[in-house]
């Protein structure tokens, strides 16, 4: 299957924010939407973005409504999800792709939004892990939105990470596919299921005891994601914990231990997932991973020969 990359954002380009999870934070919102206009873009916003249903910004209903008419709409050039949380994977069946295949468009985000980053690389198209409108002017944030917006606007991608003990040097080059672990393993034998044969990996996780870590790569090893890697990217592991059950090792141990075996450059450390620096990664497109004693690098290789001609 061909990749099909959308187009590069410029000033006075229509954009939608939608919540497709968690309800949200209304002045958070708010100022990461004042940043996108700053930025020169013309902003969307979900008719049900402020909802509240239960824990959700809106019921599921109201939610699928919001994202499927930013996707139908063919002057929507970037979709932002407001924030993760928990609920995404509740609509994902219920979403028709067939007018986005036709107009394709940027969407971002991280955390529960893995569900549809995984869903969009499953059919084909390029998408990218970031932060969100609810994040974008949180504290020590400004990496994170000048990561997104040269990302978007530049298609200029380039992470860097120091050395890591468990690091293993060398060099390759693949698809990035990933995101947040526990939603790679939660997709795992449905739609949206992932196909990491010769790809690169990334992951990161928060708030996980260890032995749940554990077990949740000892599924992607079962389920044979992990069998034919081109490379693995670890990102933040953010606030693990071990409670009562000691595992004996720290988590990028416990990741590292079900790897052994394999003879592809490991890269820990990457600034992006759940703290910041929360960089953008293009999921989907091909990038060049280099780790090395002296630390680690991951650049994107752009090439628009590829990216979708549609003149919209």
């Amino acid at each position: 299957m061909s990749l099909v990359i959308p187009s590069r954002l410029k000033v006075g380009d229509p954009v939608a924010v939608v919540a497709t999870a968690r309800a949200v934070d209304y002045e958070s919102v708010e100022a990461g939407i004042r940043i996108l206009m700053e930025w020169g873009l013309e902003v969307e916003l979900g008719k049900a973005l402020y909802h509240r249903s239960q824990l959700f910004a809106g019921t599921d209903q109201e939610r699928l409504e919001d994202l499927q008419g930013a996707l139908d709409n063919p002057g929507i050039k970037a979709i932002f999800c407001a924030r993760g949380g928990y609920g995404t994977t509740r609509i994902l069946d219920s979403i028709n792709w067939k007018v986005f295949r036709q107009y394709p468009k940027w969407v971002c985000g991280f955390s529960d939004i893995t569900a549809i980053l995984c869903h969009i690389h499953s059919i084909g198209y390029a998408c990218l892990h970031s932060t969100m409108p609810q994040l974008l002017n949180g504290v020590d944030a400004n990496r994170d939105h000048e990561s997104l917006k040269a990302a978007l606007f530049d298609m200029d991608v380039k992470l860097e990470a120091t050395t890591h003990p468990d690091n293993r040097i060398g060099v390759c080059e693949g698809q990035m596919v990933g995101g947040n672990l526990s939603l790679m393993v939660h997709l795992i034998g449905t739609k949206s299921d992932v196909d990491t044969k010769g790809k690169i990996l990334i992951i990161e996780e928060v708030d996980e005891h260890l032995y749940h870590l554990d077990r949740m790569m000892v599924q992607l090893k079962r389920a044979g994601k992990l069998q034919q890697l081109a490379g693995l990217i670890v990102g933040h592991l953010t606030s693990m914990k071990e409670g009562d059950l000691k595992f004996g090792t720290s988590a990028s141990g416990v990741i590292r231990s079900h790897l052994q075996d394999k003879d592809i450059p490991i890269g820990f450390g990457f600034p992006f997932g759940h703290q910041s620096p929360n960089l953008a990664v293009p999921l989907g497109m091909t990038g060049h991973l280099e780790v090395t004693q002296q630390g680690s690098k991951f650049t994107l290789e752009y090439k628009p020969s590829n990216q979708s001609t549609n003149n919209y």
